[in-house]
């Protein structure tokens, strides 16, 4: 397969080597053309990985952001009250204060500004910033998250009413999002207003963009952050296709929560046919250079595949396709809990949980970020 999009899309990215392009126009909808993406995936998924996400990264606004920044993040869906959500392209202005310290700063106005509004990972953990340059400011800090959805997986969520919990607990049958439903986690080191360190991380080839997030004490925090990390999920198949990306340099920037913390790495990943991909295709791309497919799962194969920067704590025990199959709610008992008891301890599944286990449930079709959604008040 090993098409890269075409120059004329993303004239900012580095030359192509291959002569047949890949669309970006129509990507998230597969060009119209399901089936034949299907086929295309079976060839070679890895590479198809590989084009969407620099589809995604292809410039909007301008040339300001990139195309996956005009997503619509989920706090924009799931509201603090419950309430339904304003339409998918009307995108919410960040508070007033936000907007006040920023051009305090310097900042561009017109640009995208993050709300980096999550630290836990899936099992309730942070993963750490630190290491030899990272300064004392924000050493010790968590990476911080975002969770942004398409336009399809918007649409389904609205129609069905589950943006609350009050609508999740009124479903009288299974979910089952539509084929153009993507989604997106991305993971953050946050920079502030550190102009050294935005500059090293630059060098590194991290994305730089203007993020913002309130603190425990209630006062916002406004600066830069730089792209560690993205999950890129679609329903191409019934199963969804999961995906995932990270800087390489990651391992300068993280550490482990061990005593003293060592540098944090990927156990599970680049996968080999994710290694082939990414040589081919970071040489492609100038501004990907240093970002790397760690794999591509459908269903449960590889059976482990995790992100350092999302899933650190528990890459030995992360399969995408396994733990989101567990997406379930029932009105007598709430979200199903896919941590299993085993040996005194916690573990996550790497294969199906048996379908009896959910019974008086309502299955969300893998999608777990409908857990954000808060009670209509």
């Amino acid at each position: 397969m090993r098409r890269a999009i075409s120059i004329t899309i993303l004239s900012t990215l580095a030359g192509l080597a291959q002569a047949e392009a890949f669309d970006c126009n129509t990507f998230l909808d597969f060009g119209g053309d399901v089936d034949k993406t299907r086929a295309e995936l079976q060839q070679s998924p890895e590479d198809l990985s590989w084009n969407w996400f620099a589809c995604l990264n292809q410039p909007a606004n301008k040339g300001l952001d990139r195309f996956w920044e005009t997503l619509k993040p989920s706090d924009q869906v799931y509201l603090s009250n419950g309430a339904a959500p304003g339409a998918y392209n009307d995108n919410a202005q960040p508070p007033q204060e936000v907007l006040d310290a920023a051009r305090a700063q310097g900042m561009n106005l017109d640009r995208a500004f993050h709300n980096l509004n999550a630290v836990q990972q899936v099992d309730g953990l942070t993963l750490e910033m630190g290491g030899k340059t990272v300064p004392p400011e924000v050493s010790g800090q968590p990476v911080r998250f975002q969770l942004l959805m398409s336009e399809g997986t918007f649409d389904y969520i609205v129609e069905q009413k589950v943006y609350n919990v009050n609508g999740q607990a009124a479903l009288t049958q299974n979910l089952s999002f539509p084929d153009n439903a993507w989604e997106l986690k991305a993971g953050w080191l946050w920079i502030g207003t550190d102009a050294a360190f935005k500059a090293e991380l630059e060098k590194a080839k991290y994305y730089i963009a203007q993020a913002w997030y309130q603190d425990d004490k209630g006062d916002y925090q406004v600066g830069y952050a730089a792209l560690s990390a993205l999950h890129v999920i679609n329903k191409l198949v019934p199963g969804w296709v999961w995906t995932t990306f990270e800087n390489r340099n990651n391992h300068n920037y993280t550490v482990t929560k061990a005593f003293p913390p060592t540098p944090m790495t990927n156990s599970t990943g680049p996968t080999p046919a994710a290694q082939s991909a990414n040589s081919e295709f970071q040489g492609a791309y100038d501004d990907l250079s240093q970002y790397e497919l760690i794999g591509t799962q459908l269903q449960t194969t590889p059976t482990l595949l995790a992100n350092s920067q999302l899933e650190s704590a528990f890459q030995s025990q992360s399969s995408c396709f396994a733990c989101h199959d567990t997406a379930a709610y029932s009105k007598d008992k709430g979200y199903f809990n896919f941590a299993l008891k085993q040996q005194g301890g916690i573990v996550y599944p790497t294969s199906l949980v048996p379908a009896s286990d959910f019974d008086g449930y309502n299955r969300l079709d893998f999608v777990w970020s409908l857990k954000r959604a808060q009670w209509q008040r």
